[in-house]
């Protein structure tokens, strides 16, 4: 009995100290690693924190872990990208000595002629193992997270260089991976994984032709299917992603994005189940996903569809595409906090021209829905609004009281009453441009914008859809009751390898078609400059293109000349205007046709309101006496 007490007690002082005894695990892909602050064998202060801080910050953090009888070849390998990339601090290399003493560590550093940090394992250190084998190689982000590990020396050592490559390309530091994709080819690692490499970089940077040389030199089909895809060219990137076949992972997620892009979501969505779980790298399964998720956001399950977007950012930290396409899912859903949440977290990844419009978008919409007061104002116009289009609605249609005066140029954005045929790879593409051809217009000062959120509560005020905002007498009736002079729809198509945004402005006195515009979204580098190509000529043609007139307001000085034209018509300081008076008849068969105009004074503007402007005479026929309601004209210009 005494025996079995002595052994119990024995248990759980053994089962105590095995408790206080650190439990470490070697890190996953994903995970976090852990920090250290050592010296070097140098005697140079290292920590891993400061590597990540420094600034500029490090693409990528090697850790390798060694001895000197195991790591020799890829200690080799890591020098000379140390010479190649050390310098723009691009790559970070630290070297630990797993268990080795200092001597046998600068023994080994000074052989092989090492400049990168090379420590000695310290506690802090052994948080990373314990370790199966050695060497063992963590290719780290600068968020201290493993992006890939590589143990042993034989597997580690063939990939190594395309590993790291592979990791620029999913940054999109496309030079990187283009050179280490050459560097790998000399090491002696794998020529194919290399091309491929190089050619998914040149395909980012839209060198497409030279990216399907790079594909054709290595015969990848998934290469090939990728760069047809780019071009526009759906069914060709559909036939070569069924030779690749169909334990081509990548190439099934290439099939199933040409048949998005053709409008097949249902095909889309087989295609990539078919593909699930073939072999393909992470940043293709991340792509995949990403896929999936734009086919569920399409059909209208925004749910699922983030739940997609989130697994593809699982695999594939920088896929900022996915990241996007999350936040404009929240956007969709009317969480706004959500997704400025997930935007701000895809421009710490990269800078993205898209996401630091929809951002700012998001950001503005937050503020707006937090104001009080303007959401009591808008709540009230909106009453306003439905009373007075229920009148017009029963009264029909009247004309204005003054067909003289050009009216103030005021543009309400209706939805489309069309189908859309585009797909757009980021989600809220179409919604983006829309909004920011709204801001641009209105900051131009030419124009004023029917603000949105008016608008659309009054559309679900009023239960109006598409169907009913194609009709005519809709259209005319909103015009007036948001006295706005035109009515603006932006639509979106695919034409060949294009994508299309048409913008038609309908007049609200006749419904006739004011003007029209088109431009090829990606033929723009950036959103800036599509939409400010738009405005210009918007501005161009509805602005600056029209013959202004109206009607003297108050003649009381020569140089107190008012009149019912300010900046909501687009007038400006130092524009001039003829006075014009009613002259001799025109006639023909004893028929009064019309007046002749008789031009009596030249005025010009020197102070503009919003609805009217003062200005001065500048010149005036002989006892011309100026009044009230006399009619003013711009003149033309050439």
């Amino acid at each position: 009995m005494r025996g079995c007490y002595v052994v119990c007690i024995m248990a759980v002082v053994l089962g105590f100290a095995l408790c206080m005894v650190p439990s470490y695990a070697v890190p996953g892909k994903g995970e976090l690693v852990p920090d250290f602050k050592t010296v070097d064998i140098n005697g140079q202060e290292v920590s891993l924190d400061t590597i990540v801080k420094s600034d500029p910050k490090p693409d990528l953090v090697i850790l390798f872990f060694f001895t000197a009888s195991t790591g020799e070849e890829i200690a080799v390998k890591l020098r000379r990208l140390d010479l190649l990339y050390s310098k723009n601090n691009q790559l970070k290399i630290v070297a630990i000595g797993w268990k080795e003493d200092e001597a046998a560590l600068k023994t080994f550093a000074g052989n092989l002629g090492i400049k990168y940090h090379v420590l000695k394992n310290t506690p802090e250190l052994e948080k990373y193992g314990p370790f199966a084998t050695l060497p063992v190689t963590f290719i780290v982000t600068d968020e201290k997270k493993v992006y890939s590990s590589l143990s042993g020396s034989g597997e580690a050592e063939a990939d190594l260089i395309n590993n790291i490559a592979q990791g620029f390309f999913q940054q999109r530091k496309t030079e990187a991976a283009k050179a280490l994709a050459d560097e790998a080819v000399k090491a002696g690692e794998n020529p194919k994984d290399a091309g491929n490499i190089k050619g998914f970089a040149l395909t980012a940077e839209g060198k497409l032709d030279e990216a399907q040389a790079e594909f054709g030199k290595i015969g990848s089909k998934e290469g090939l299917a990728k760069v047809a895809l780019e071009k526009g060219e759906n069914d060709k990137a559909i036939a070569i992603a069924n030779e690749a076949g169909a334990e081509n992972g990548y190439a099934g997620t290439v099939k199933a994005e040409a048949l998005m892009h053709s409008g097949k979501l249902d095909e889309a969505a087989t295609a990539l189940d078919a593909a699930k779980g073939k072999p393909a790298a992470d940043w293709q399964q991340s792509e995949a996903r990403n896929a999936a998720g734009r086919v569920q956001q399409e059909k209208g399950n925004s749910d699922a569809a983030i739940t997609k977007y989130q697994e593809a950012v699982a695999l594939d930290p920088y896929n900022v595409v996915a990241l996007s396409n999350e936040g404009a899912a929240h956007r969709q859903k009317g969480d706004l906090k959500k997704a400025a949440e997930v935007l701000e977290k895809a421009q710490t990844v990269r800078n993205d021209d898209l996401v630091t419009v929809m951002l700012q978008q998001v950001q503005n919409d937050m503020k707006q829905a937090n104001d009080i007061k303007r959401g009591e104002l808008i709540r009230s116009q909106i009453a306003d609004l439905r009373a007075r289009y229920e009148a017009l609605k029963a009264a029909g249609k009247d004309k204005p009281v003054d067909d003289w005066t050009s009216p103030a140029i005021v543009l309400a954005f209706l939805p489309s009453e069309k189908p859309q045929t585009a797909f757009f790879d980021r989600a809220g593409t179409d919604i983006v441009l829309r909004r920011e051809l709204e801001a641009r217009l209105q900051a131009s000062g030419d124009v004023r914008i029917v603000e949105r959120e008016v608008l659309d509560k009054l559309l679900q005020e009023l239960n109006l859809g598409s169907s009913e905002i194609a009709k005519q007498d809709t259209q005319l009736q909103l015009g007036k009751v948001l006295s706005a002079r035109m009515l603006g729809f932006v639509d979106f198509a695919s034409v060949g390898p294009d994508t299309v945004m048409y913008l038609r402005l309908v007049d609200t006195e006749t419904t006739s078609i004011a003007a029209q515009f088109t431009e090829t979204v990606n033929k723009y580098p950036k959103i800036e400059s599509l939409v400010d190509a738009l405005v210009a000529n918007v501005l161009k043609k509805v602005v600056n293109g029209r013959q202004l007139q109206g009607l003297i307001a108050d003649a009381a000085a020569d140089d107190n000349i008012i009149i019912n034209l300010g900046k909501q018509h687009g007038v400006k300081a130092g524009q001039t205007f003829a006075v014009i008076k009613e002259g001799d008849p025109i006639q023909a068969g004893g028929k009064v046709l019309g007046h002749r105009e008789v031009k009596v004074a030249m005025i010009e503007v020197t102070q503009v309101e919003d609805q009217y402007a003062i200005c001065k005479v500048v010149s005036k026929e002989q006892g011309a006496q100026l009044a009230k309601e006399m009619k003013i004209r711009q003149p033309k210009t050439n």
